[in-house]
């Protein structure tokens, strides 16, 4: 009989996960103060070096705030993003209307034969390659989603040499390829991060995530884009225009 391999979560991280409960509870209110490393240390019956690391991971989320020889307090999410999917809309667009600075960072980009379900849904060729992107996606330099894209290599000839960055993947595309696109559709679901995704969302691996897929068309009705985003759950919310 198989066994699904049990994920081992780094210490840190769990009594993190503990303490963002704590808070999201109300034991812990905005404004007030954690207790002391050194409470800490002996509730969770660990050294203060891995109080220190879950602190700081949580200080780096944006959960809570240190000040030199006062200790560490909560403070207010840095962000909560309603983030509306409309056929059109993208990113930047819906960052921009909500008064947030949009950014992106290429992690990822190969030509490569896209895996058979996202071939079909692109119509491609079953030997026909394509363009793999991985860019994560940040809302005023927050990382806020973490995308896998796949575009038809026949209508991106030598994309990579080209563009090694960009802020907007659809401002590029409707610049230089007088493309604009549409969305044909799209599902949801939760999912948690892997590592590597957690890594670079700055969250726990326990943190749920808004995962979102969607093919996008041409004005010429050519299938142009899949994208598979993956939206931090702790900071997103997600709703849907039909008009």
């Amino acid at each position: 009989m198989l066994h699904e391999p049990i994920v081992q979560v780094a210490p840190y991280l769990v009594i993190a996960e503990i303490l963002q409960k704590e808070i999201d509870s109300g034991v812990y209110n905005i404004g007030e103060p954690l207790p002391s490393e050194a409470e800490l240390s002996r509730r969770f019956k660990v050294n203060r070096y891995m109080i220190r690391h879950s602190l700081n991971f949580m200080n780096k989320k944006g959960v809570i705030r240190s000040f030199q020889g006062k200790g560490h307090y909560v403070c207010e999410k840095p962000m909560e993003i309603q983030y509306t999917i409309t056929p059109a809309m993208c990113f930047t667009d819906v960052m921009l209307q909500l008064g947030c600075k949009p950014n992106a960072k290429l992690l990822k980009g190969e030509e490569s034969l896209p895996p058979e379900p996202i071939a079909k849904m692109l119509r491609m060729a079953p030997d026909e390659m394509g363009i793999r992107l991985e860019i994560l996606r940040y809302a005023d330099g927050i990382p806020l989603a973490w995308n896998e894209t796949w575009l038809p290599m026949k209508y991106f000839q030598n994309f990579l040499d080209k563009y090694t960055s960009f802020t907007s993947l659809y401002a590029l595309l409707r610049e230089e390829y007088q493309m604009q696109l549409k969305r044909i559709w799209s599902t949801f679901e939760a999912s948690y991060p892997s590592s590597e995704e957690a890594l670079h969302l700055q969250i726990s691996p326990n943190t749920s995530l808004l995962h979102i897929a969607s093919v996008m068309r041409d004005q010429d009705y050519r299938i142009i884009e899949y994208t598979s985003a993956k939206y931090r759950g702790d900071l997103c919310r997600v709703s849907i225009q039909f008009e």
